[in-house]
């Protein structure tokens, strides 16, 4: 069997900017990526490095603010956020998303539809393990660096008899996440269709 590497977990400026850096780089041309930033900035406007790094830390610093923690393995080969039973946000109340929804409508839906399959699936205010931001380094060819910060908590979830939500914002996420043993619950389709 082959070596896992070795993962560690900090919420130090500098796994944050790690995460961010590495997540960015990672999903740069990613069609969801790019939908969620043109609904932020304007959508003739470019959507560049800086601008999904700003995004992300963002979110990693609100993520961390609730006591999620961000891990990596074989030194920032693969990285993630894992938010432990207990932290995870509550859901958006009706009046926070109609105020999201007046400066970016199009995410501001999708937080509402993910919010709404979540429920579906766990039921209104189960806790779980919530898996967010994970990237490979797109610069890096580590074997089982994935692997590493995945299946430790897949494992202590089981054991703690929690589930773990994530959403794939593209197919190759979700064929990632399901070689993990995770499923598919819902499809969401954001932006416009045709």
């Amino acid at each position: 069997m082959p070596l896992i590497p070795q993962i560690t977990s900090s919420n130090s400026p500098e796994y944050r900017h790690r995460l961010a850096d590495i997540s960015s780089r990672a999903c740069l041309s990613d069609p969801l990526n790019v939908l969620f930033q043109r609904d932020n900035v304007g959508s003739s406007a470019q959507v560049t490095l800086e601008s999904i790094y700003k995004a992300s830390l963002h979110r990693i610093e609100a993520k961390v603010g609730f006591g999620s923690l961000v891990v990596e393995a074989d030194q920032f080969a693969a990285v993630a956020c894992w938010e432990p039973p207990g932290v995870v946000r509550r859901n958006h109340d009706v009046e926070e998303l109609e105020e999201l929804a007046k400066e970016r409508p199009i995410y501001a839906t999708f937080i509402r539809d993910i919010e709404a399959a979540k429920n579906e699936c766990l039921g209104e205010g189960q806790k779980c393990w919530q898996l967010s931001l994970m990237a490979r380094d797109p610069l890096r060819t580590s074997k089982g660096a994935v692997r590493a910060i995945i299946e430790p908590f897949v494992e202590r979830s089981k054991e703690e008899r929690v589930p773990i939500w994530c959403v794939a914002g593209n197919e190759r996420a979700r064929d990632v996440y399901a070689y993990f043993g995770f499923e598919v619950v819902k499809v969401i389709y954001s932006g416009r269709r045709g």
